[in-house]
């Protein structure tokens, strides 16, 4: 008989959103004003659900940190949100006399974004408060009836065991949580970057001094990229990588910065026609492999075959913990300290109509770690994984796709937190997509910087997998793409 090994809840996780740096002192999308002071703020726009302004409550910090003209200090430390009521702060839990209005800032373009379930990291959330917990949330809304036209204000926790839910109060001291089919304020994501308080999928903190960050590019495409490289960049862009490279080199440090980031693209008037996107993609994956071959991951018996395919299937029954981590490490070429503990938790996904994660879309420009456990078998009709297997490699065909998505404008690679594939996956060369039906106790462990999709299922149905707990996107850590 086989028996399942025991899953184990993580209490608490840390989140690794991460806040992006500016040289100067930048605007908030969301800021907190004291009820009634709106003169220092005549160019933002109250934020308003169901007509009612939302506001939050400071819990004991009270009002002592706003200045008299009613620009409040507490920023994102607000400890709870609802809605406006003659003086009163309230939701169905609990009012506060000292309450402050949320505004917005135009320039935000801040909206109502909604998710569908087991979507993380969650894109451009803004910041909104901090629990009395200490966990960070932003502003989320849950439907109140079944036209979804009325709803419930709540808080989008990004850290903690809720991480990744919509928590609204209800009636009689109970909450109404949410791991799906919600909306959520969220700033624009070309223009989030200009303000401080918008969560970004990507860590921009290269930890360099200015002066390293020219010497760094130089070193990185010197050691890394390949005359096969190079030959096929130039046939896709039409530009030598050396013209590339020269106008790299007379960038500012702060653009500097941003290539050697996560970002997931920079957005540039002419050095994306030349390649600059495709470049960052090359050098990340050659920069993988080499962190894989240092630490001897490519001895590892499935090395080959994730390799080539960019996804294992393994009986979770038949692997032992030491087995998983070695797994682990080799996909990821994370050492043996940086992997995440194995707790597990629940993720069930319910599909919806019309469900944006039904289309093919590939997550960053490097790669990612995705994990699932399938307790039960998973059939066609409960719309499983689809995968494009190879697609984790950055091929001719594939390059060639991103090249005409990443050139200027690049509209939908500026506003999408992932990739949408509007080709045909065989048109660039890879075998048509695969709908991954597994057996139960099933391990599966993917890089989604592949094609994938989830597979299409009648509304309603279900599909329970085990995920591993923390901020990992429910897979492991994103280290720098560019460094070891």
């Amino acid at each position: 008989t086989r028996l399942m090994r025991p899953m184990h809840r993580l209490a608490a996780a840390a989140t690794c959103l991460l806040l992006l740096p500016s040289t100067t002192q930048a605007a908030r999308c969301l800021d907190w004003s004291v009820l009634g002071a709106d003169g220092s703020h005549s160019s933002r726009v109250p934020l308003k659900m169901n007509d009612r302004k939302v506001c939050g409550m400071a819990g004991s910090q009270g009002l002592e940190t706003c200045t008299a003209e009613g620009s409040c200090a507490l920023g994102g430390e607000v400890k709870d949100i609802g809605f406006v009521d003659e003086n009163k702060c309230v939701n169905d839990h609990s009012a506060e006399t000292l309450s402050f209005v949320g505004t917005v800032d135009p320039d935000c373009n801040t909206r109502w974004r909604f998710l569908t379930y087991d979507v993380w990291p969650i894109g451009s959330v803004i910041i909104s408060g901090k629990t009395e917990n200490g966990h960070n949330f932003g502003v989320c809304r849950c439907p109140k009836d079944e036209d979804k036209e009325v709803f419930d204000i709540g808080k989008l926790y990004l850290s903690g065991p809720n991480m990744g839910a919509c928590v609204c109060p209800q009636s009689e001291g109970k909450d109404k949580i949410m791991i799906g089919e919600y909306e959520y304020l969220q700033a624009d994501e070309g223009k989030g970057h200009l303000f401080d308080d918008v969560a970004s999928n990507s860590n921009t903190d290269v930890a360099m001094a200015d002066e390293e960050l020219m010497p760094a590019v130089k070193q990185l495409i010197s050691r890394h990229l390949t005359s096969e490289d190079k030959e096929m960049l130039e046939n896709i862009t039409n530009t030598p990588v050396s013209t590339l490279e020269k106008e790299l080199m007379e960038q500012p440090p702060h653009f500097l910065r941003k290539i050697l980031s996560h970002e997931r693209y920079v957005p540039h008037p002419t050095l994306n026609n030349m390649g600059l996107h495709l470049l960052r993609c090359i050098l990340a994956e050659r920069v993988a492999d080499d962190r894989r071959r240092k630490r001897g991951y490519h001895l590892h018996p499935d090395y080959e075959s994730f390799m080539q395919n960019g996804i294992l299937v393994k009986n979770f029954t038949e692997l032992s913990d030491q087995d998983i981590r070695g797994i682990m490490a080799m996909v990821s070429g994370l050492d043996m300290e940086e992997l995440p503990p194995l707790k597990w938790v629940d993720r069930p996904v319910k599909h919806i109509a019309g469900d944006a994660q039904y289309e093919m879309h590939m997550d960053t420009f490097h790669a990612a770690y995705k994990i699932w456990i399938y307790q039960n078998e998973t059939t066609e009709d409960q719309g499983p994984l689809n995968f494009v297997r190879g697609s984790h490699r950055n091929t001719k065909g594939k390059l060639g796709w991103l090249y005409r998505v990443s050139i200027p404008p690049a509209t939908h690679v500026l506003r999408e937190p992932s990739v949408r594939l509007n080709e045909d996956e065989t048109l660039l060369g890879f075998n048509r997509r695969e709908v991954m039906t597994t057996p139960a106790q099933s391990f599966v462990i993917a890089d989604t910087s592949a094609f994938h999709a989830r597979g299409l299922a009648e509304p309603g149905t279900i599909r329970n997998a085990m995920r591993i707990e923390g901020p990992y996107d429910g897979g492991l850590p994103r280290k720098n793409p560019f460094f070891e």
